[in-house]
């Protein structure tokens, strides 16, 4: 799955890499199945912890999963004074997937340069670390205002400081209502994050680079980052507010814009994650009794979901196009004997075309409901290869 990604990507000169975490709740009331704990340890929930590489183009268009690993918390997790795992921490798993995604386009796509994206979990020492030593294009989100070499600025300050040096618009994506961690002092709780409508928001970029002082195991260290504050412009009741850490350069202002439009497109992986368990391939619903035919599964699986976004973008981004350009011979023979399109003729149907198909065979009823989603598209797409591989056997045996 990622050589196929890689190759994917091999045409283009750059591509987007978000990077997230999540888990998969599995259901193991007797513990047999030999997984491990995830969430709250009072909760006594069980599972699989999974970090996912989700390579997107500078378009937007899905690309595959460039690398994901999986792993199983142990099922005690003693804590330090300092707050440190026993066994070392999570953490280590963003550098695991970036490393693997780095030697994987060396090796297959040299000339195509990934740039990773990360989320607010990723604003760690070792992250930020490895960045500065590994040589690599990433951005992440800050969470921790960091204290300057200097010792008496902030983070936020001193890019707050800074001039506006450019303004854009962005897509702000729907979100539902969740629960967010935040610390008042030594005291930590938990906060209730209504949710959010899908809605368009301009906001003002400022950069500076600032020298981090990051603490380490090893004691401080100063580490030299790029940093890019977008906040929206308008008031809103969850505003827009960004602070990026990256080792892109942003001296002009396409530079600037070129961080903020990566960082927008990081939420690609969010929604490969929500078709994966949720909407389309439900891969927690699984009953496999190991870890390793969960491991297989929920891979094949994240194949799939991926096959669905791509179909999605491309039938919204370029209809027009030839179904060929998405689909084999045999697949689209399968479509158009299910479907049965009147007036068709001899010509070959349009993208636009048949990702609709697909996704009335999987449940679509109209264009009032919005265009085809992922769900739908998905469904669709696993009663059409059922077809397509009765075509295919058909023509074997002839």
């Amino acid at each position: 799955m990622q050589d196929a990604t890689v190759r994917r990507a091999g045409a283009r000169s750059l591509v987007f890499v978000p990077v997230d975490g999540t888990s998969l709740h599995i259901t193991d009331t007797m513990s047999r199945k030999g997984i491990g704990s995830i969430g709250a340890l009072d909760r006594g929930a069980r599972g699989v912890q999974v970090m996912s590489a989700f390579a997107v183009g500078y378009d937007g268009m899905p690309l595959g999963i460039a690398g994901q690993t999986m792993w199983v918390r142990p099922e005690r997790s003693r804590r330090s004074s300092r707050g440190t795992p026993s066994y070392g921490g999570e953490n280590v798993h963003w550098l695991e997937v970036i490393e693997d995604c780095r030697l994987a386009f060396e090796s297959a796509a040299p000339q195509t340069t990934p740039w990773y994206q990360l989320d607010r979990g990723g604003d760690c020492w070792q992250v930020l670390t490895f960045a500065a030593k590994a040589d690599v294009l990433l951005t992440v989100r800050a969470v921790h205002d960091r204290r300057l070499d200097d010792n008496a600025e902030r983070l936020w300050r001193a890019v707050e400081k800074q001039p506006v040096l450019a303004t854009k618009w962005i897509d702000v994506p729907a979100r539902g209502p969740s629960t967010k961690k935040r610390r008042s002092g030594k005291r930590r709780f938990k906060e209730v994050v209504p949710e959010r409508e899908a809605r368009r928001a301009k906001v003002a970029i400022r950069s500076a680079t600032v020298p981090l002082l990051v603490t380490t195991p090893e004691g401080t260290t100063t580490i030299a980052f790029n940093a890019v504050l977008v906040r929206e412009m308008k008031r809103a009741k969850q505003p827009v507010e960004w602070l990026l850490l990256t080792t892109h350069a942003v001296r002009t202002r396409a530079e600037v814009l070129d961080v903020v439009r990566g960082y927008a497109l990081r939420w690609r992986v969010e929604d490969f994650h929500r078709a994966w368990k949720r909407g389309l391939c439900r891969v927690e619903d699984t009953q496999l009794r190991s870890r390793d035919a969960i491991y297989r599964w929920a891979t094949l699986l994240a194949s799939v979901a991926t096959r669905a976004m791509r179909l999605t973008h491309q039938a919204r981004e370029t209809p027009d196009a030839p179904a060929t350009s998405e689909l084999t011979h045999v697949e689209l023979e399968a479509l158009i004997a299910i479907r049965q399109p009147k007036d068709l003729g001899d010509r070959i149907p349009t993208l636009g075309e048949a990702v609709r198909w697909i996704a009335e065979i999987g449940g679509y009823t109209g264009p009032w409901n919005g265009p085809p989603g992922a769900t739908t598209v998905g469904r669709g797409l696993h009663d059409l290869l059922v077809a397509a591989r009765a075509f295919e056997y058909r023509a074997k045996k002839r």
